[in-house]
């Protein structure tokens, strides 16, 4: 009933959220991707014009398996219903795991519930459509067949977490290592490790340079700037001189990020260090980041750290009733602070329905963007900003102030959202006037901070 309940409530959410025009241009790069794919155009995007599949950002091959389902229903809502779906799975897994450490069938139900009140698991639901939360939910079921011994269940879950992105690859890696803190059989150090560590250095050293033309992953030389432009200059960095990577990278919000990963499950995870070995690589990263949303449990750059430190609660609760016996008799000793920390990081972090429900684009901005959607051809080339850019899905779609402005003369249609925090710096706002100006294009409609404009007759592609 908690599944289907949350499953219903989050789909029903997305696409509110999507109706108020607050979902971002992310959508786009991944619906797009699987819309060009079902018309035999190979996950295709244009968003920002390089690369031009979704591969050469990361080899998302989870998203192939999506294909068949939203060829059932094409709509971006089919996206949402089967994110919240998969996030919801995640809960019975959670429950198990409970059960299999010994933990009363109550306790488990708490569990899995406080697994779907964390905050970064609603966050990373509500925005877009996020390759980590099938990762999450596949880690989940990977770890309960890892603790029962069900080998070729975790072969399976093991890589479908390998395929959903090479930082999943990364994390997946680490079930080798705790299969050795664990003294489980070979088999279950090796593989992960061959496989995880195999698919993360052929898909970021081979795969992704020879899509983008010898390029690496792009978002590289934003996430890690001044470290390095490469994944292998950040690492050398970080190693090679640690002082500068740490004046560089930690501020304060890191310890705070730090603090509010481990509050909503009132701290119980620490009390399980090895099941915080997964959480190594990607926190890892998180951390040595200087884009603030990596280390901001907001965003779905966290959302694999929810699995480990899960079952690093459930761990900690067999531990608090077995030092404590007291608790296996009544659980709300340990449940009632546990549910206050909880409710504490929902305040700290507001929860995404709720402001959702309070903070949402007015009428009037809705009813004139719904105008301008009106009013550009299903056929024609598009640039549109962020939040305009999910209703307006077609072959060619593109970030809007453009990131190459070679596209320019291709395009029909320009749907700029001043009003956005999109052109707050310079280089923006100079695309933006220099369009202004232009003969070539038309100012068709100005109004609620929405601008339109329409490539004049007389002008040629």
């Amino acid at each position: 009933m908690v599944v289907v309940g949350y499953a219903v409530l989050f789909s029903l959410a997305s696409s509110a959220k999507y109706w108020l025009f607050g979902q971002g241009h992310d959508l786009v790069l991944h619906e797009q991707a699987i819309w060009n794919t079902l018309h035999g155009r190979i996950f295709e995007v244009t968003g920002f014009v390089h690369p031009s599949r979704l591969f050469g950002y990361d080899p998302y091959l989870i998203e192939l398996l999506v294909v068949p389902i939203y060829a059932l229903v094409p709509s971006v809502h089919t996206l949402f219903v089967l994110q919240s779906v998969v996030l919801a799975l995640g809960a019975p897994a959670v429950w198990r795991i409970a059960r299999g450490v010994g933990l009363e069938p109550v306790v488990a139900l708490i569990a899995a519930v406080l697994y779907l009140l964390y905050p970064t698991v609603q966050y990373t639901n509500l925005d877009a459509f996020r390759e980590r939360s099938f990762g999450l939910c596949f880690f989940l079921w990977a770890m309960w067949a890892f603790r029962e011994d069900r080998w070729r269940t975790f072969l399976v879950f093991l890589v479908l977490l390998i395929i959903c992105r090479l930082e999943a690859a990364l994390f997946a890696s680490c079930f080798g290592l705790y299969a050795l803190l664990t003294r489980r059989p070979w088999r279950y150090v090796v593989v992960p490790l061959v496989l995880g560590l195999g698919y993360f250095f052929i898909g970021n050293f081979v795969f992704v340079p020879l899509v983008n033309q010898g390029q690496p992953v792009s978002y590289v030389y934003e996430y890690f700037a001044p470290l390095g432009n490469t994944m292998g200059e950040v690492v050398t960095t970080a190693i090679t001189r640690p002082l500068y990577t740490l004046t560089e990278t930690w501020s304060s919000a890191k310890a705070t990020y730090l603090v509010l990963l481990v509050l909503p499950l009132g701290g119980l995870s620490l009390l399980a260090p090895r099941e915080l070995v997964f959480m190594l690589p990607v926190l890892g990263l998180n951390l040595l980041a200087t884009k603030p949303e990596l280390s901001n449990v907001r965003y779905w750059y966290s959302a694999l750290l929810v699995g480990p430190l899960i079952v690093g609660a459930i761990e900690g609760w067999r531990r608090l009733q077995e030092w404590w016996p007291r608790t296996r008799q009544q659980p709300w000793l340990i449940a009632a602070p546990v549910l206050a920390c909880m409710i504490v990081a929902h305040l700290i972090t507001p929860n995404p329905v709720l402001s959702l429900a309070r903070h949402h684009e007015p009428p009037a901005r809705r009813a004139v963007a719904h105008a301008i959607i009106a009013q550009i051809p299903p056929d024609a080339r598009v640039a549109a900003s962020g939040r305009l850019a999910p209703h307006l899905l077609r072959r060619y779609l593109y970030y809007y102030p453009l990131a190459d402005q070679a596209v320019l003369p291709q395009l029909d249609y320009i749907v700029a959202d001043v009003a956005s925090s999109s052109f707050d710096d310079p280089p923006s706002r100079a695309q933006l006037e220099a369009l202004r100006r232009s003969d070539e294009w038309e100012l068709v409609l100005d109004q609620q901070g929405f601008q339109l404009f329409k490539r004049r007759p007389s002008s040629t592609h």
